[in-house]
């Protein structure tokens, strides 16, 4: 195959299967923030075994080796990040006049505060809030990709939604 073709697979590979494989990964993770490391390792074998795919099921496959493979390996190495996330301000220098920093940096602020919380709850409501809001599946969905009625799904998705809305509002009231 020739490095077009092999591009031209990968793509019409990774467009009919991103989805499924996203919904495979965040159900089976233990940690919803390993999902984009872990999808990235998947897509990395997926186009280095290009030649030997032709469904889903063998790229779920590989899904299923890779979470065992990244939290056997994060197991044995503890990984740290060498980079910064909250000191990259100095490229503002950079960014065009038409974006309005400070909201953005706000509404960073604010994604950061929420995604912490859910950090501290069981990783079922992070799983269960990553599939209602960023994959934008149903309550009815979610509830058959983890396993739980629908009602749970619910319980948990509501009850965590007023629990943030009482912290939201205890913050900006001490602000």
């Amino acid at each position: 195959m020739t490095g077009q073709e092999t591009l031209k697979k990968f793509e019409r590979l990774y467009n009919e299967t991103y989805t499924s494989v996203l919904k495979y990964v965040v159900c089976n993770c233990s940690n919803i923030e390993d999902v984009k490391d872990i999808m990235q390792n998947i897509y990395i074998a997926v186009y280095q075994n290009i030649d030997n795919i032709d469904n889903t099921n063998y790229i779920i496959g590989i899904a299923k080796n890779k979470i065992k493979d990244f939290y056997r390996f994060n197991y044995k190495v503890k990984f740290i990040s060498l980079f910064s996330t909250k000191d990259d301000f100095n490229l503002l220098e950079n960014i065009s006049s038409d974006i309005d920093v400070e909201k953005s940096v706000s509404d960073k602020y604010d994604v950061e505060l929420v995604w912490n919380y859910l950090k501290r709850k069981n990783v079922i409501i992070a799983k269960i809030f990553y599939l209602y809001y960023y994959l934008e599946l149903t309550i009815k969905e979610i509830a058959v990709l983890l396993n739980i009625t629908d009602a749970n799904v619910k319980n948990y998705l509501y009850r965590t939604l007023k629990e943030l809305n009482s912290c939201l509002k205890e913050r900006n009231e001490n602000k």
